[in-house]
């Protein structure tokens, strides 16, 4: 499978004041499928349901050949999604998935956003429980940012249920809200932080 072949970035992860292992920011590559498909099952199991949250997804977590379809058919779906990977052990312990418009997508992607050409879309990021509040998250937004540039998109953009408190970091990244919606993110996620509905982000790139 051809992935992206720019070198991985090095990051390091502090906590408390302290450094803890330091992470690697790199592209998917296949031997990690089964791991990323793994943490988002965790990441959509966690309170998320359709119909308004009455059918939980963790009745039904991504088969393996769901996850890998996507990626076996568009390869370039590959460069933009993003491994935090902790160097010690080669853990992979955070995902971020982006799309830009004309790359390939999923039916149920596009039921939440279908970016454009300029645009890069971050479906999701998602930290292993035992990494989170390491930074994991700020580092793959990070990634995305270079990523955006990259591929010479002018915005990037993101939607956030409301009571997420993620949404703080995504504040202070320079994200902005653009628009709100309640109906199709309840039907669909119904309410993992409490309340139904979310808010469409962006972030102008200069």
């Amino acid at each position: 499978m051809t992935t992206e072949k720019t070198p991985p970035v090095a990051q390091t992860i502090v906590r408390n004041g302290k450094h803890d292992d330091s992470v690697i920011i790199e592209t998917i590559a296949e031997k990690h499928f089964e791991r990323a498909r793994e943490i988002e099952n965790e990441f959509f199991g966690s309170g998320k349901g359709c119909c308004y949250g009455m059918c939980p997804f963790s009745w039904c977590p991504m088969t393996k050949e769901e996850f890998e379809s996507i990626y076996r058919k568009d390869p370039d779906r590959c460069s933009t999604y993003g491994l935090a990977i902790r160097q010690a052990d080669q853990l992979v312990i955070g995902v971020i998935t982006l799309r830009q418009g004309g790359q390939t997508s999923r039916f149920d992607e596009n039921l939440f956003h279908k970016p454009k050409n300029d645009e890069l879309y971050v479906d999701h990021i998602a930290v292993t429980t035992d990494a989170r509040g390491m930074g994991v998250g700020t580092k793959l937004l990070e990634w995305a940012e270079e990523k955006a540039r990259e591929r010479k998109a002018t915005r990037l953009s993101l939607g956030v249920v409301h009571g997420n408190p993620a949404k703080r970091l995504y504040d202070r990244f320079g994200y902005v809200d653009v628009s709100t919606s309640t109906c199709l993110p309840g039907c669909i996620l119904g309410r993992p932080h409490g309340q139904f509905g979310a808010v469409m982000m962006e972030k102008e790139l200069i």
